[in-house]
């Protein structure tokens, strides 16, 4: 039970605004009223809520559904403003009086001006009439029109009355006073309230508020929250148009406060989506130099490409590194797929033209933050000096310097090929480029088989066809493209990236490698322990009599190896002292030395190979299940019908090893003809009563098989999993 007093009531629907009569009107009602808690003596009545009336009792339940606007629309403190010194003409001029007074509009500025034109032409009269006279007579001639249309238009903009009233003498009297105490900043309009106070919306709006400000998919409309309140309030339903306009009009009076605008957008939207509509800081890139921040990120093609090795059409993989400071595309990539190598490649590419950089800022993503290029030890960067930093995961406004910029060069290189993807790709087109593709791989896999001659589709690009595009898309662009973030020529057009790179290069900063230099630094490495004159690496043997030094041996070291010429590495101390170089002894796997890059492929391929032969067998057996007969007829004609017992006798019977006694005898046990192992096996499990010994022993075999172990999660699914062996379900005896 609520009790509430008058003072919280009053104002209800049901109930008289004012406490007084709202007090009266309860005790009239015979409401049941106490003292109010912790204050007796002086401190009031309560009254029993269950008692109001309907209508009263609606309104209190709206405003238990949810916390009202205060929780729904918290207030977000504005970031701190930093000030600027004001000049010495503005510190003279006048102020507002009022500080706290936001700046006027253009709107209120005209209204005062107007006032101040009207209290002008009374301090013309004042001399000769006094004051009081003065707007007396004034506003006798704005309504007859003996002051001219020119001040009658000027009294309507100053009085701000819709039906265009003239202005009154107490009104001008009014003006004269509050002229000569604050001056032009007196005759501004008062100020309005130009945002909705959290605590002035009704409840039932503040629900309907609330339930819009989330990010459940149901209320992403104002009209579906509104609906959804009506209902919870038990009201008709037809009437939640009125409450959605009601609703409407404080979402745009709240939307006028800042704070509550960023509220709304904060509870609306998550992760890079919010960031992209809230305010952000620019980064300032004028006390940086070239090759002191590289960022670096992969791009999915936006077109289609023939595969370099079958040929089949997918999208490749480029990798970029940009300098920060004049957006010039230093090193550049491609690759099947985001990986470490292309990461690596197109750092190497970059390092090899114009040098080291001190930083390098990327993303977290596998390519950039794998051993190989992380690794405090042995990674990419450490052997270069380079210090990597990540961004913040699923914030890539940080990187915007970047992201932003495929738009300008890899996107619209895309486009020339006419199995172009993009995102403004037009539908149609589309996909009758996707339909004459497959077409086409269709027709490629029949002339495997007929030795048929095939003309690929030019819509789809070859490989070196995309090399040769990003090549020259790297080249334009830095050439050609006339940067926004960078600094203006004196003819006062934007720097290219070539231009900035030849106006901020200082060549003392430049660290370039040789080729040989280069060629070792991005040797990826791993760590490995050094026994008797070896080093295991990916599951293939190096040795060298170097390898047997005290310093060395049962100790772990830096394996660097070519990932295109396998048959040495190079082996290192950890701390950067050379050892020797290891050759391949090929005593493990295959006869020849097989490149990391192949031996990456081959184990793709056979993951792959074996996920679909599951796929496949699961989806035979779903579609012929194993039939369970429920007699076995004896096919004699002469013969009268008999059903066979399932019943086995308890005395163990050899089977002969002729394959036609086999069959004789399980036609003869009512069993069917299994086409594979995995159907003997369910019809087993599902007639566990006619086991013989020969059965469970096969069942024990297959239970503890490779077969049974990929199908085990559809056999368990099915209740048919092993339970390994409880015999005491296996039904054996003679009656």
């Amino acid at each position: 039970m609520n009790w509430l007093t008058s003072a919280e009531l009053a104002g209800l629907p049901g109930m008289p605004s004012c406490q007084k009569r709202t007090r009266e009107k309860l005790q009239r009602m015979g409401i049941p009223s106490r003292a109010r808690l912790g204050r007796e003596g002086g401190g009031g009545s309560e009254y029993d809520c269950s008692a109001l009336p309907e209508e009263t009792r609606a309104a209190l339940l709206a405003r238990q559904i949810q916390t009202a606007a205060v929780t729904t629309l918290p207030v977000v403190e504005p970031a701190p403003v930093r000030s600027f010194e004001i000049a010495p003409e503005a510190a003279n001029s006048e102020v507002a009086p009022t500080s706290g007074r936001r700046p006027p509009s253009q709107a209120e500025k005209a209204v005062a001006d107007a006032r101040a034109q009207l209290v002008n032409v009374v301090q013309g009269m004042v001399p000769v009439h006094g004051i009081k006279r003065s707007c007396t007579l004034f506003a006798a001639q704005l309504v007859t029109g003996e002051c001219g249309d020119n001040l009658q238009t000027i009294s309507r903009a100053a009085n701000q009355r819709a039906r265009g009233d003239m202005v009154s003498a107490r009104t001008l009297e009014r003006w004269m006073s509050l002229h000569r105490e604050q001056g032009w900043w007196g005759l501004l309009p008062a100020e309005q309230q130009t945002a909705l106070l959290p605590t002035q919306v009704d409840q039932d709006v503040a629900a309907v508020l609330g339930k819009y400000h989330s990010r459940d998919p149901k209320f992403r409309k104002l009209t579906l929250a509104a609906q959804e309140v009506t209902r919870m309030l038990g009201r008709e339903f037809d009437s939640w148009g009125a409450l959605y306009s009601r609703a409407r009009r404080a979402l745009d009076k709240l939307g006028k406060s800042h704070e509550a605008n960023v509220a709304l957008i904060k509870s609306r939207h998550t992760g890079s989506e919010r960031d992209a509509k809230l305010p952000f800081k620019r980064r300032d890139r004028t006390n940086i130099s070239p090759l002191d921040i590289w960022v670096i990120d992969g791009h999915t093609f936006k077109a289609k490409v023939r595969h370099p090795d079958h040929g089949a059409p997918f999208a490749p993989e480029l990798t970029l590194c940009l300098d920060d400071k004049t957006r010039k595309i230093m090193g550049w990539s491609t690759s099947l797929s985001e990986n470490v190598f292309a990461v690596g490649d197109a750092l190497r590419h970059g390092i090899s033209l114009w040098g080291i950089p001190a930083i390098v800022y990327s993303d977290n993503g596998s390519g950039e933050t794998g051993k190989v290029i992380d690794c405090p030890i042995d990674g990419l960067m450490a052997r270069l000096g380079i210090e990597h930093k990540t961004g913040i995961p699923g914030k890539p406004q940080a990187r915007g310097v970047i992201e932003r910029s495929w738009q300008t060069h890899a996107i619209n290189c895309a486009r020339q090929f006419g199995s172009y993807q993009g995102s403004d790709v037009d539908g149609g087109s589309f996909r009758k480029v996707a339909a004459e593709l497959a077409k086409e791989q269709r027709a490629l896999n029949r002339a495997a088989q007929t030795g048929e001659v095939i003309h690929l589709s030019n819509k789809c690009p070859s490989w070196a066809q995309f090399v040769d595009a990003v090549d020259a898309m790297v080249r334009e662009y830095n050439s050609t493209h006339r940067h926004r973030g960078l600094p203006k020529n004196a003819d006062g057009k934007h720097m290219t990236p070539d231009e900035a790179w030849n106006a901020f290069f200082d060549e003392s900063l430049q660290h370039k490698p040789s080729i040989g230099q280069l060629r070792e630094l991005f040797m990826p490495a791993v760590l490995r322990t050094a026994r008797r004159g070896e080093v295991q690496f990916f599951n293939q043997t190096y040795s060298a009599p170097e390898l047997m030094r005290r310093d060395v041996e049962g100790r772990e070291v830096s394996v660097r190896y070519d990932i295109h010429d396998p048959s040495w590495v190079r082996v290192y101390t950890l701390d950067g002292e050379f050892v020797c170089d290891a050759q391949w002894m090929a005593n493990r796997i295959d006869s020849q030395p097989k490149a990391v890059v192949q031996m990456a492929r081959e184990k793709r391929a056979a993951a792959s190979i074996k996920l679909r032969e599951k796929q496949i067998e699961l989806a035979q057996r779903e579609l012929n299940a194993t039939v369970r007969p429920d007699f076995l007829s004896l096919p004699v004609p002469s013969t009268p019908l008999m059903v066979v017992p399932t019943i086995v006798d308890a005395v163990a019977i050899n089977s002969s090893p002729q394959c036609t006694t086999d069959e004789a005898a399980q036609a003869a046990s009512g069993r069917p003809f299994f086409a594979s192992q995995g159907e003997r096996y369910e019809w087993l499990m599902r007639h566990r009563d006619e086991w013989t010994d020969g059965d469970i022993h096969w069942i024990t075999q297959y239970a503890a098989s490779e077969s049974y172990a990929d199908l085990r999660d559809y056999y368990e699914s099915r209740g048919l999993g092993w339970d390994g062996g409880d015999e005491s379900q296996v039904f054996k005896g003679a009656l």
